[in-house]
């Protein structure tokens, strides 16, 4: 009975516009440990896992813990809202958007408050600017933790 539900609602969702929902979600591909490398923030540990993102100073003085929203794979975003967070913790906000890179161990996250438009990611792989080699605002680079 429960089946012949689940697939009568999906079926009317789909026929009146509406996406069904997935069956199962793909595993997010910056999922795991990291170590924070800069260029600005103190040093911290990221954990991404089971749809949250936690930040951990490495002193044990803060921590925040973030829902991980719209993760996308294809195009390298993802969004987040905010759990928990003891101490100074970063980053600050109710609800951030990110867009990421991974090349090899590193990866580059861009962060912005709010969720209505996903940032540009710039300095992958350094946070740096091009141009001129000054750091690049709300950008985090990490290092892949065995």
């Amino acid at each position: 009975m429960r089946t012949c539900l689940a697939i009568f609602t999906m079926l009317a969702l789909t026929a009146c516009g509406e996406s069904a929902p997935a069956t199962q979600t793909e595993a997010f591909e910056i999922d795991g440990p990291w170590l924070y490398l800069g260029p600005s923030d103190v040093p911290h540990d990221l954990t991404i896992g089971r749809g949250a993102m936690v930040f951990t100073d490495v002193a044990g003085s803060w921590s925040s813990s973030w829902t991980i929203k719209a993760p996308d794979n294809a195009a390298h975003h993802f969004q987040l809202d905010f759990a928990s967070g003891t101490g100074a913790y970063l980053p600050t906000g109710t609800s951030l958007s990110g867009a990421y890179d991974v090349s090899g161990m590193l990866l580059t996250l861009q962060l912005a408050n709010g969720q209505s438009a996903y940032p540009p990611l710039q300095g992958a792989g350094s946070c740096t600017s091009p141009a001129d080699g000054t750091p690049v605002p709300d950008c985090k680079l990490y290092i892949k933790k065995n």
